[in-house]
């Protein structure tokens, strides 16, 4: 065998390339992919690179943030020391506290990380709130600047009071003759009727009879104003009619197909004017009046030892 090299040696192809060129594709071709992966890559690390250097920056703004409120606990506690007295031990435990504290800073940049999520989400409720908040004082500037107002008025009208009670028993007077009397469903000639409950208000000023304000609902069992139990039937919204039964003196009767307003009148033991149930409104299954007792039923029942209770 002979030891001298071979000065012309044949060159060697590498298999992969002679595939290529053999398959007649360009070299070229592959080194732009390449190319374009590699920058791709590149640019890809050097976002990374960023947000990685970004998010190192605020936790060490963090961490000197930290660092400096221990300083100055640690400042505090010397000046502490030197105005207390403290002893050497209870110092000692003091700046293992600290230490401790130190210790616990890693911990309190995960933590951090979860207090900025929460942070996020109470700021967000805080803008909410405030909202609420900026419309009710609002509200309540606009009605302290009416009480103002109104609290002036009355500090005014105070001084002609006396003067008033005079001119509202006048008014009394007209608003009697205002209020309208009606035709009972017994064919007597009724009190006045209260179509509202301004009107029934108008009507307890006079003093002649008591009122019992009902909101009369569809159940299974009879509902009790003062002395009388009613139980509501049927109720005609389009035509504004109802149905209902009335209890008194341990008797049952019906009131039926009444209108709003119609004085249903029914008598009760010992009284020779008539009770009187007047239904202002009417809705699906449920109508809203009152009941109408003269104050002679009142003082006769209280003398037995009976007493009404108001709804």
């Amino acid at each position: 065998m002979s030891l001298t090299p071979d000065t012309n040696p044949e060159p060697k192809m590498d298999p992969a390339l002679e595939a290529h060129e053999q398959g007649g594709s360009n070299p070229q071709r592959s080194f732009r992919i390449l190319g374009a992966l590699l920058a791709i890559a590149l640019g890809i690390g050097i976002g990374e690179g960023l947000y990685a250097w970004w998010l190192s920056s605020r936790l060490q703004d963090v961490e000197r943030t930290f660092q400096a409120q221990i300083s100055r606990q640690d400042e505090t506690i010397h000046r502490l020391r030197d105005r207390m007295g403290m002893t050497e031990e209870q110092f000692t435990g003091l700046q293992g506290e600290l230490v401790s504290t130190k210790d616990n800073l890693g911990k309190t940049q995960s933590d951090l990380r979860r207090t900025r999520v929460l942070s996020d989400q109470l700021a967000k409720q805080q803008k909410e709130s405030a909202d609420v908040l900026n419309s009710q004082l609002g509200q309540l500037q606009q009605e302290q600047a009416t009480t103002k107002g109104a609290v002036g008025t009355l500090s005014t009208d105070v001084t002609g009071v006396k003067q008033e009670v005079g001119v509202t028993k006048q008014e009394l007077a007209t608003t009697r003759s205002e209020l309208q009397r009606m035709m009972g469903d017994l064919g007597v000639q009724s009190g006045l009727i209260a179509r509202n409950r301004d009107e029934l208000g108008e009507l307890r000023l006079l003093g002649e009879r008591d009122y019992y304000e009902f909101d009369l609902r569809k159940t299974k069992q009879p509902q009790r104003f003062g002395a009388v139990g009613l139980q509501l039937k049927k109720t005609d919204v389009k035509r504004q009619k109802y149905t209902l039964d009335l209890i008194a003196d341990d008797r049952r009767i019906e009131k039926k197909d009444k209108n709003t307003n119609e004085p249903v009148q029914f008598y009760q033991q010992g009284n020779r004017q008539p009770a009187e149930i007047v239904v202002n409104q009417i809705y699906k299954d449920r109508v809203v009046g009152y009941v109408s007792v003269p104050k002679q039923r009142q003082t006769r029942l209280s003398s037995t030892g009976i007493g009404n209770s108001g709804s």
